[in-house]
């Protein structure tokens, strides 16, 4: 017999409406938060230690949480009881969806235990990168202490991999609990396990409060300084060495874009040894090629705002100032703005 398409919307779809949101929330979670850690600027450097281990260990963290939420609200009983026996649900579609309220309470159980071992599995190749890709450069972020540490530690002697391996535990036996031959041959069992839900719930929270990624933002200055003799840069040189050196020390590197243009090369040899080194890859012969630069700055901060700061010659204004008014294909807005000391 051929399917009614009213009767099946009057009995199922509701139901399946409700399906769709539900597992559009959880795909788009997934999706944002993957692309978030994936491309987010204050979360490079940590990327590039974990790599595609970070990605996945947020993104189904954030769906974990999502289904933890939910899971409980179907077997409110109390809850369930009122929503049936008052008019704060008036359609009869929507109050019979309340039956399925164990059906949805299984469904988030079943998400939990499949993104539980994606997010264990993330999170032992995040152990193993921490130890393998540690740097002393980037200390506040690793959580190994050294080079090739045992990842076991960070498994057994942190907060987050503590209570990670207690979670598992739990989870594991409410769930070989929960199996249709257990409930049948001793439901007692199956009660009881489920009751862990308390301790699965305060590990939880201790294990959220534990796991904090730290972001570092990529918010980049460029410094472009164009001298036509080296006696001119030689008294700033001292400053940017210093400045140079703090952002490395403060694990923010790719802070500042210093770039020094020379017309003249009269004494450059005298500029470049030991005591300048970090200035040796950032001196260059000439003039800067504007456009480029506006266009790689354009590049690496679509949709935003980047403020322009000339101090020199009319020439050099007129010039920075046309290509702050110049359309990009990246959105990017920049903002001119000029100081004269002559």
């Amino acid at each position: 017999m051929a399917v009614s398409w009213r009767n099946w919307l009057a009995n199922e779809g509701v139901k399946h409406l409700c399906l769709l949101i539900w597992l559009s929330m959880n795909v788009l979670l997934f999706w944002k938060t993957f692309l978030l850690y994936n491309q987010g600027p204050e979360y490079h450097y940590l990327h590039q230690m974990l790599g595609l281990g970070l990605c996945l260990s947020r993104a189904s963290a954030s769906v974990l949480n999502l289904n933890c939420s939910l899971i409980l609200l179907p077997m409110c009983r109390i809850l369930l009881a009122y929503l049936r026996g008052s008019q704060k649900v008036p359609s009869r579609r929507t109050r019979r969806l309340l039956d399925k309220s164990r059906t949805f309470h299984i469904t988030c159980g079943v998400t939990i235990c499949i993104f539980s071992g994606v997010h264990v599995a993330a999170h032992l190749v995040n152990a193993l990168n921490f130890s393998v890709n540690y740097s002393e450069d980037f200390v506040d972020l690793n959580a190994a202490r050294y080079r090739n540490e045992d990842p076991r530690k960070l498994l057994f002697t942190t907060v987050p991999g503590l209570t990670g391996v207690c979670m598992v535990v739990v989870l594991f036996l409410m769930i070989t609990a929960s199996t249709y031959a257990i409930r049948v041959s001793n439901y007692d069992i199956f009660w009881y396990t489920h009751n862990l839900f308390f301790v699965f719930y305060m590990l939880l929270m201790l294990h959220v409060s534990g796991d904090d990624w730290k972001p570092y933002k990529l918010r980049r200055l460029y410094f472009i300084w164009v001298c036509r003799d080296i006696q001119s840069f030689r008294w700033f040189a001292d400053l940017l060495c210093m400045l140079h050196n703090k952002f490395w020390q403060e694990n923010r590197p790719d802070y500042v874009n210093i770039q020094l243009y020379l017309s003249q090369t009269d004494g450059i040899q005298k500029i470049i040894g030991e005591k300048y080194h970090a200035l040796n890859s950032r001196l260059f012969i000439g003039r800067p090629r504007w456009k480029l630069l506006f266009d790689e700055i354009a590049k690496y901060n679509r949709g935003k705002t980047v403020g322009v700061f000339c101090c020199g010659p009319n020439s050099l204004s007129k010039t920075l100032h046309k290509l702050s008014n110049q359309n990009n294909s990246y959105g990017t807005r920049f903002e001119y703005n000029k100081e004269s000391f002559s």
